[in-house]
């Protein structure tokens, strides 16, 4: 797999942290498209980034933080964000990492019976359901016991060599003519 190809997130990291703001933001041709419409790469997540770079954060929710944003091009997104990162001298170790976790049942109905709680704090929820000693009880009171399969097992049948007068000796009456 060739540089950025199939990885947006991280061809979008290469490109913000190269430090030249002439640099071309990445295209199709180089394997990953970031400005497509639907490029996990958005207004929001772009924004959310510098969320540890506090002058950055205060600047960038001040003015950029509304639903505005979305009516922006990317590509003027991106090189405005690029010229900030320039500017507020930020660093790679400096934007925060969320790593990315399936989701399952517990997730989808928690976010459901919870929608104030953002995301991460979902995950974080649902890790501590796992861990606890209660997991069984929350399962069923959130109606998302998962049954065990019950393993089949088949019994082993003896064969016994028997003779077909004992055989029939068995299970036949049988009377002499």
């Amino acid at each position: 797999m060739k540089e950025g190809e199939k990885m947006p997130f991280k061809a979008f990291n290469s490109w913000l942290f190269d430090g030249n703001i002439k640099t071309p933001i990445p295209k199709a041709k180089d394997g990953v498209d970031i400005l497509k419409y639907n490029s996990p790469i958005t207004h929001t997540f772009v924004i959310s980034l510098f969320l540890r770079n506090a002058k950055l954060n205060h600047y960038l929710n001040n003015y950029f933080n509304d639903i505005n944003l979305r009516y922006l091009p990317k590509e003027e997104l991106f090189y405005f964000i690029k010229r900030c990162v320039l500017d507020f001298r930020v660093n790679k170790r400096d934007i925060i990492y969320y790593p990315r976790k399936a989701r399952n049942q517990l997730y989808e109905k928690l976010r459901e019976k919870l929608p104030i709680l953002k995301n991460g704090d979902v995950s974080l929820l649902c890790d501590i359901i796992d861990k606890s000693e209660d997991k069984d009880s929350i399962y069923e009171s959130l109606g998302i016991d998962k049954p065990k399969k019950q393993k089949i097992r088949k019994k082993k049948i003896e064969k016994k060599k028997i003779s077909l007068k004992q055989f029939l000796g068995e299970h036949f009456s049988t009377m002499k003519v």
